[in-house]
């Protein structure tokens, strides 16, 4: 928490980038590429880990302390995804995605990951497999594309999506996580747009859907669609990591979010560990966007008020999540009770030391 404020998380990531698990595809090389250049270049130097730690196999055990022992953040979202023909385990596993929900299920959300260019019987068939495994799963995350051979599908298709939305919605599921606006490596843009974003909002007024990585390309469309949905937010994963490299940037999008949708309808995220939750926390905390912008755009200063809603509670009340529940839940478990003796610890300090332990030099 900062100053009461309750943080959550809702994209975080245990990627495994090692060369056994890449698909032996030029598009899988170009992705992991794109993934090692947003750490090294769009952080600090300080922010950034040995090469050889980022191309191994990250274990949970370091994402969970290097959020809840190195940042503020109390909640996070843990994702099974199902970039499948780049990575072979899809590049966050299915089985790391049981480790946080059986592990820390005090401290992690999961969402479940289907592929739709498989087909609807194989999505309707993964997709509730996966929920009898995690029934408390209160997400789905869903890529516009596959490669090798190049091939994508729509949110506004009838016949593929309309029912998938339809079983989730019926599993439970309560929001619906689109990756969006930054292409996955070499591959063409068409999939990321975020048309197709509207008919799956109108049909399924009841299910909510982020648009991922909000605001990194197609910002008008996007703010358009906040202010037209009401079940449309914008998730700033990645568009997060802004703040450091490209502050400027970040203000502008910002601020057309909060003309077109407000600060309700904007959620905070990162992507932990591919960056460092804490300074980012830092950075929005303090945020004050210019009086130009202000100005540009007829708009109020962010308050504590508005950057509470964006931490954390926009992302509850579209999943159910009670707040206080949760607060009570975290207030005695190992990480709070580590963080009372030690406060908060160096970024990636527990990455590094099992990696130690895993035996990786450098």
């Amino acid at each position: 928490m900062i100053d009461d404020t309750f943080i959550i998380n809702p994209v975080a990531h245990a990627y495994n980038l090692t060369d056994q698990n890449l698909q032996p595809n030029k598009y899988a090389s170009g992705l992991r590429k794109l993934l090692v250049d947003l750490h090294h270049s769009w952080n600090p130097p300080e922010l950034r880990v040995p090469m050889e730690v980022y191309m191994s196999d990250w274990p949970m055990e370091a994402l969970a302390r290097t959020m809840f022992l190195e940042s503020n953040v109390d909640m996070a979202a843990n994702m099974y995804l199902r970039l499948d023909s780049w990575f072979k385990d899809g590049l966050c596993s299915r089985e790391k995605n049981v480790e946080a929900a059986t592990r820390w299920p005090q401290r992690f959300l999961t969402y479940v990951g289907v592929d739709p260019t498989s087909g609807l019987e194989n999505c309707l068939r993964d997709l509730d497999d996966q929920m009898r495994e995690l029934p408390n799963s209160i997400g789905l995350k869903l890529y516009p594309d596959q490669v090798e051979p190049l091939r994508s599908w729509r949110l506004d298709d009838p016949k593929l999506a309309y029912p998938l939305f339809e079983r989730a919605q019926k599993l439970g599921i309560k929001t619906v996580a689109i990756h969006k606006a930054i292409p996955n490596g070499p591959v063409p843009m068409n999939p990321y747009r975020v048309d197709d974003v509207d008919g799956a909002a109108i049909h399924f007024p009841e299910l909510n859907f982020e648009i991922i990585h909000s605001g990194l390309a197609f910002v008008d469309e996007t703010a358009h669609a906040l202010a037209r949905f009401p079940n449309v937010y914008a998730n700033l994963e990645i568009t997060s990591l802004l703040m450091l490299h490209g502050p400027g940037f970040f203000n502008e999008i910002m601020a057309q979010f909060l003309f077109w949708g407000g600060p309700e309808k904007i959620i905070y995220s990162d992507g932990t560990m591919f960056c460092h939750s804490q300074p980012l926390l830092d950075k929005f905390w303090n945020l004050k966007l210019p009086d130009e912008l202000l100005e540009k755009y007829n708009i109020a200063q962010l308050s504590k008020s508005d950057k509470s809603l964006i931490f954390g509670g926009n992302y509850a009340r579209i999943v159910g999540l009670d707040i206080e529940k949760a607060k009570a839940q975290i207030a005695d478990d190992e990480f709070a009770a580590e963080r009372q003796r030690t406060g908060l610890q160096k970024p990636y300090s527990n990455w590094l030391a099992i990696a130690r332990e895993q035996g990786i030099s450098w």
